[in-house]
């Protein structure tokens, strides 16, 4: 029991000593509503493309990725799904539904109303 513990605790510190890197890449300053300078007054931007993080009314938190005329999803804690497009920026595979983009999205799951999803 004793060499289990020193072994997490090695584990632990080992993961509090590494550093990263200082190269080109600094990690920016969090976002601060109240500060005007650098990364204050504006949250960072919505990508227009790529996986998107939306949080939606109904509690799940999804990721959706747009590519051409699929939405591929993942439910966070849950399963994965490509739907493919219905038109009008609507994705479906009958069960599951996407509609939306950028900032603002809906999230269908069978005949439950659809849930209201924010960007981020």
């Amino acid at each position: 029991m004793r060499k289990l513990l020193l072994g997490v605790a090695l584990l632990t510190l080992a993961a509090c000593g590494t550093t990263s890197g200082g190269g080109s890449n600094p990690v920016p300053p969090p976002f601060n509503p109240g500060d005007p300078g650098p990364g204050g007054n504006t949250p960072p931007p919505i990508p227009l493309d790529g996986p998107i993080m939306y949080n939606c009314s109904n509690g799940q938190q999804i990721v959706v990725d747009i590519d051409g005329n699929n939405a591929r999803v993942q439910i966070v804690g849950g399963t994965s799904m490509v739907l493919p497009g219905a038109g009008d920026g609507y994705y479906t595979n009958g069960r599951y539904g996407f509609r939306g983009g950028g900032a603002n999205g809906q999230w269908e799951v069978g005949r439950a109303a659809a849930a209201s999803c924010t960007g981020s």
